[in-house]
């Protein structure tokens, strides 16, 4: 709360939230336009028998997919395209160079992922414009219905792409993780309306009241919870030699460095979630109302035991990837060495190397097993009869606790750093007066 009343009290950082608020609010409003040429009736029923992922795509679209909205298709066209440059920086040495070669570098892969992301618009555009095609309006030309389908899908996934890229840089938190966000939180209000319903049928109203307010004390508390997780930190003290001339000592001052339980964020999930929804996604669109097992066997992802083991072996992968790439034992120890600095009970140089990659390797697992077990319990439960509807909900509660967390790191960063500006400007006004004096 500190940092929230502490942002909205600095001119630059209202005006952050009050940009990323607008942008999700008119991503909200697109969500609600139809799409041209096409019975809007009909292209909800095909989106409901795209199954499980109809459901993923909705929340990507914050509910645009089953609203049949020029959105439809939301971030998965986007999130696919930054999934095939980040696999790409890894596997080719051209890219992997540009990723290290700082800030022109990574101006290049940007732009090379802009490229990508319009090009996978056009193409998921046509393909769901396909997909529809028993919804096109009967007294439009097939081919006039597919080409004004097509384009205004493609359009409404580079939208959302480009609300994306203003939060990034011009908002508070990450694009991806507040789009998101606004899509799992959409399903929050219906969800207690479901428990309040069928608990009023059953028990009553004053029981249904109850176990209402039960279930969002329950919700609020989980995501107290791990908001708190995503936030714990192991911090490793580094000490500096200090250097005394006359009365006064010189060197750089003690400094943490902080482990985080959750290093990678939510990105391994999301990631995780879009490659293996992929297969899904195209036979679904390729086989829309079709009663056929393999489709269903595809698009009903919590049926599928497949899916899970999947989920479960590409998630680690990315938890790994997102998590080395941002951390190198190598350069942290040389760093410390050069700076006269040093870890108690560790001396400089290898061992203090083999110390920090040891302990992060070992946040790296803390933080895979907390992330598996959050997403994929769910998964399991869902394989029981008469409750597979909960397979997405432990992924819903880790994007929504990461979200959180991460605009509240971002926010206390951005505090810390006006602050630190304010009592440099306030230091040279008290020199320029001196001097002026």
């Amino acid at each position: 709360m500190d940092n929230i009343t502490g942002a909205l009290k600095i001119k630059e950082l209202k005006k952050k939230l009050l940009l990323s608020l607008l942008v999700i609010s008119c991503i909200c409003l697109a969500t609600l336009i139809p799409v041209p040429a096409v019975s809007n009736t009909g292209l909800i029923e095909i989106a409901k028998s795209w199954g499980d992922i109809g459901i993923l795509l909705n929340v990507t679209s914050v509910g645009g997919t089953l609203n049949g909205s020029v959105v439809l298709l939301g971030l998965f066209p986007f999130l696919s395209a930054s999934m095939l440059m980040q696999i790409l920086t890894l596997v080719l040495p051209k890219l992997r160079n540009l990723a290290q070669a700082g800030e022109a570098g990574t101006k290049k892969i940007s732009k090379y992922t802009r490229i990508a992301t319009i090009v996978m618009c056009v193409l998921m555009g046509a393909l769901a414009s396909y997909g529809i095609r028993g919804a096109f309006i009967s007294t439009i030309n097939f081919w006039l219905a597919f080409a004004i389908a097509a384009l205004v899908l493609a359009a409404g996934a580079a939208a959302f792409a480009f609300a994306c890229e203003i939060l990034n840089t011009k908002g508070t938190g990450n694009g991806i993780s507040l789009i998101l966000f606004a899509g799992c939180a959409r399903y929050v209000p219906s969800l207690f309306l479901k428990i309040f319903e069928k608990s009023s049928d059953k028990l009553g109203i004053v029981a249904a009241i109850l176990f209402t307010v039960l279930g969002v004390i329950i919700f609020v508390a989980v995501i107290v919870a791990l908001v708190f997780i995503s936030l714990g930190e192991r911090k490793v003290k580094i000490l500096f030699r200090k250097m005394t001339s006359g009365m006064k000592q010189f060197g750089v001052p003690n400094q943490v460095i902080p482990f985080h339980i959750n290093q990678a964020g939510i990105m391994p999930i999301v990631y995780t979630m879009t490659l293996i929804s992929i297969p899904g996604v195209i036979i679904a669109l390729l086989n829309p109302m079709s009663d056929n097992g393999m489709v269903l066997w595809s698009v009903n992802i919590s049926r599928n035991l497949t899916y899970c083991f999947l989920f479960v072996v590409f998630m680690v992968f990315f938890v790994y990837i997102f998590s080395i790439m941002q951390f190198n034992p190598v350069d942290i120890a040389n760093e410390i060495r050069n700076y006269g600095g040093y870890i108690q009970g560790v001396k400089a140089g290898k061992l203090t190397t083999e110390y920090l990659f040891k302990l992060y390797m070992n946040m790296i697992i803390l933080g895979a097993v907390y992330l598996t077990l959050i997403c994929c319990v769910p998964m399991l439960l869902s394989l029981i009869p008469g409750i597979q509807k909960i397979w997405f909900a432990g992924i819903c509660l880790v994007i929504l606790a990461g979200s959180i967390s991460e605009v509240l790191t971002i926010m206390s960063n951005d505090v810390k750093t006006h602050e630190e500006n304010e009592k440099q400007k306030n230091k040279r006004y008290k020199s320029a007066g001196r001097n002026f004096r």
